[in-house]
């Protein structure tokens, strides 16, 4: 079977579904191409993966540059629009907590000026502050103290998944059509354009399409869906998280908690203190958990091929050092939880050398890639899908930043240095990590863990603290 379309969107996840949506409000015949999971993790194809499938992603609008604070910004702008159009509330308005290293007040004064042009207000905390207010938050031993940024709305989390499938839900409505399986081949038309070979959950067809958007993320270089061979400067890192169950009387105290980020700027390996904390979040399986990821440790592996990160993905086991380490943090910032169990948490981000998405056409002007969230991505997804929309469609450039700033590159365009130079930035604006979950209301865990590592992770806890 043939379909012939405007636009043929790959990758049917937060950028994807962000351009589709506004392509169809464009008036632009789009057919978005990205698998559906099954239920069961463990026969999920190999192209099911995908940075979406989870319920939560930091939000604020406190950024660290004005790249990704007008990103961001404008973003957030459209959240209760699209949350009413589509009938799906994806955004959670707890709170955003910034703890960062006093070593870094430059940092911080900087910071505050933008917030204040831009309009946003922020609270100002020192540590007594900080403990008056949330006392169920430990003290972080950053050397030299540590200080809060704390905007109580306007900021707080979204569900990736719901935003994903209020982005659908749109563009449907305008006429976009959705097919849940994977490209499998993509070849210059001979008459201009591109034809795609599109295989899987019972699909078998060709599209035809004018013009081809790329929004395969972290997977872009390893499925091989760029045409010719050709590979972006983009580099995949696995994402290790935990998971901690709340029990019923833990639970209300707390709720009341907003997203926490720590900054420690230090280049100490594990011994920094940099991380990223969900408040309580309820999980398809009816319980709620707090989450935990790194910040700048070197607790994170490059992934290089497919079966590796498909093997990552599908197994949701952390290593025995990951494990180790998130252990210590969660003891460090929630000191008195006692989560009934504890679940593994495994995601991939994509990071590029500018540590800005790519936005922008390879080759061609019929060929644009949408990709390179560095960790980022969820909050500014739908200015990234707008302007990657503006792009295909070859009108003026009406971004907020130079386009230029999210020029893609091909892989042998990067600057010198070590790629894993570019896993987190000097101040790490973490928002998120992904579980495997379906997109129905069931769930797969791989792993379940009972607690036991309190006496390891308080002595772990303590020599960092005397190091420093």
């Amino acid at each position: 079977m043939s379909h012939t379309t405007d636009v043929a969107i790959v990758g049917a996840g937060m950028f994807g579904s962000a351009a589709a949506r506004h392509l169809t409000d464009a008036g632009v015949d789009v057919t978005v191409i990205g698998p559906s999971g099954p239920d069961d993790a463990s026969t999920r194809p190999e192209h099911a993966f995908g940075a979406h499938h989870d319920e939560a992603r930091i939000v604020r609008r406190l950024g660290w540059d004005a790249v990704w604070g007008s990103l961001d910004a404008r973003s957030q702008e459209r959240f209760a629009s699209i949350e009413e159009r589509s009938g799906l509330p994806f955004f959670e308005d707890c709170g955003s907590l910034v703890l960062m290293a006093r070593s870094i007040s430059h940092r911080t004064e900087k910071i505050l000026a933008q917030c204040a042009a831009d309009g946003i207000a922020v609270e100002r905390l020192d540590e007594d502050d900080l403990a008056r207010r949330f006392p169920a938050l430990g003290a972080v031993p950053i050397a030299g103290g540590v200080e809060g940024l704390y905007e109580n709305r306007g900021a707080g989390y979204l569900n990736p998944r719901l935003l994903v499938r209020a982005q659908l839900a749109l563009a449907a409505g305008g006429g976009a059509r959705h097919v849940r399986a994977a490209v499998t081949d993509v070849r210059p038309a001979g008459s201009g354009g591109w034809v795609l070979d599109v295989r899987g959950d019972g699909v078998d067809e060709t599209v035809n399409a004018q013009r081809l958007l790329v929004a395969t993320g972290a997977f872009t270089n390893v499925a091989g869906v760029l045409p010719g061979g050709r590979r972006l400067a983009l580099h995949a890192f696995t994402e290790p998280n935990l998971l901690y169950e709340l029990g019923e009387e833990q639970l209300g105290a707390l709720r009341t908690l907003p997203t926490v980020v720590t900054v420690d700027p230090e280049d100490v390996g594990e011994a920094n203190l940099s991380l990223y904390l969900l408040p309580p979040v309820r999980y398809p399986d009816g319980r709620w958990y707090m989450r935990i990821g790194p910040g700048m440790q070197p607790v994170v592996d490059e992934l290089t091929r497919l079966g590796d990160m498909v093997e990552w993905y599908a197994a949701q086991t952390l290593t025995p050092r990951q494990e180790i380490f998130l252990s210590e943090m969660m003891q460090m910032l929630v000191p008195d939880l006692k989560p009934p169990s504890v679940r593994s948490a495994c995601c991939i981000i994509e990071k590029t050398p500018s540590r800005y998405p790519y936005i922008g056409h390879v080759d061609d002007e019929t060929l644009t890639v949408a990709v390179g969230g560095n960790g980022h991505g969820a909050r500014g997804s739908d200015e990234i899908g707008r302007l990657a929309a503006t792009v295909v469609l070859g009108q003026p450039w009406d971004g907020a930043v130079p386009a230029d700033t999210f020029r893609p590159r091909i892989a042998s365009d990067q600057m010198g240095g070590d790629p894993k130079c570019s896993r987190r930035s000097a101040v790490p604006a973490r928002s998120r990590c992904s579980t495997v979950s379906t997109t129905g209301s069931t769930h797969n865990w791989a792993r379940r863990t009972p607690m036991g590592r309190s006496s390891r992770a308080a002595s772990g806890r303590s020599s960092r603290s005397a190091a420093r």
